[in-house]
């Protein structure tokens, strides 16, 4: 095998079974070789019309091209199923989210313990940022002993049990609950 040949390998442009059959084809002669100045006018001899005629197919420089095409047809079929599977993915991810979302969602809005007329201001922090919730005092001493918990729904604060956090927790890790830790 010649250094082009090993190099097209390497690189996956051809296979072997390409390289061996380029290497079994026999070398052509330039169309001038061989004859005279005079001789290429001449009406061609029958042994020129018998190496054409018994020619093999295979030789023809288009097959080499349909070779190249098919790779190139190949390698965008490939290219365009790889993006297809890409997107499928992406699309299953989107999905799994909005599902694990909307679960969390219903077991916030479920068990939201709330109440509008609180009117005791309960800090927490979350990141380095001091947020407040107004709770009455059956709920502060419930957040102190770590029954209840803080949660985020629709972007509001939302009281729920402490059960609850845990399994929202289990559900999605990234989700922010606050839970107090009882250092008793």
């Amino acid at each position: 095998m010649s250094s082009l040949s090993d190099q097209l390998l390497k690189a996956g442009i051809v296979t072997e079974e390409q390289v061996k059959k380029a290497a079994e084809k026999p070398k052509r002669n330039k169309p001038n070789q061989g004859r005279s100045k005079n001789s290429h006018n001449k009406r061609p001899t029958s042994s020129n019309t018998k190496n054409k005629s018994n020619s093999n197919p295979n030789n023809n420089p288009k097959k080499e091209t349909s070779d190249l095409a098919q790779f190139y047809k190949e390698r965008a079929s490939l290219e365009r199923s790889e993006k297809q599977e890409a997107a499928r993915k992406k699309q299953e991810e989107a999905r799994l989210k909005k599902e694990t979302n909307d679960k969390i969602n219903k077991l916030l809005s479920d068990n939201l313990q709330n109440d509008e007329t609180a009117d005791i201001r309960y800090n927490f922090v979350v990141g380095t940022t001091i947020k407040y919730l107004f709770v009455n005092e059956e709920q502060q001493q419930k957040l102190a002993d770590g029954e209840l918990a803080i949660s985020f729904l629709g972007g509001k604060r939302a009281l729920i049990p402490a059960t609850i956090a845990k399994e929202i927790k289990s559900i999605n890790p990234n989700k922010i609950v606050i839970v107090s830790e009882n250092t008793d």
